[in-house]
């Protein structure tokens, strides 16, 4: 099974920079990593008038748009799951060919997370008190029960997620 590590924070905390610092690392120990960007709003999948937008505006359940540089799809989701739940259904059945998955956001749900805590940002760290914390980047010290990392120390913070993937 695919290990899925969630990176959490608040807003402009430095989640999608420490995402950008730890992907390089992990693919030159050898992993293939993948991620996933959580957003509470509802996207578009693509500019409106185009044929993609034209094609998901119509009702197909999956579209994909096959672009020199890749491929993206848009894949409707009906799931009375919760995200959580949702997430790892769909890293099972899409995301085959990772190692690992570096999911941004997820913060209120039911996955291992590592925190970005900026302590100009906001009070204190916003999961100090799940089960699921992993560990704690930040710039301030913070006594959160569980190792914490500066923000530049990506090096350790690849070891410990490698660890969780065994």
């Amino acid at each position: 099974m695919t290990e899925i590590v969630a990176i959490v924070g608040g807003t402009d905390s430095g989640k999608t920079t420490l995402i950008e610092k730890l992907i390089p690392v992990l693919k030159s120990r050898g992993y293939r990593v993948g991620t996933v960007k959580h957003v509470k709003h509802e996207m578009v999948f693509d500019q409106s008038g185009k044929d993609s937008w034209r094609h998901v505006e119509a009702g197909a359940e999956t579209v994909v748009v096959d672009a020199q540089q890749g491929i993206f799809m848009f894949k409707s989701v009906h799931s009375d799951h919760g995200n959580a739940r949702r997430l790892k259904d769909y890293v099972d059945k899409y995301f085959t060919d990772v190692d690992i998955v570096l999911a941004e956001g997820y913060k209120r749900e039911d996955l291992k997370k590592i925190e970005v805590y900026r302590a100009d940002n906001v009070a204190a760290p916003v999961c100090l008190q799940d089960p699921n914390l992993l560990a704690l980047v930040a710039d301030a010290k913070v006594d959160a029960g569980v190792p914490r990392y500066g923000l530049e120390d990506v090096e350790s913070i690849a070891d410990m997620i490698i660890k969780l993937a065994g």
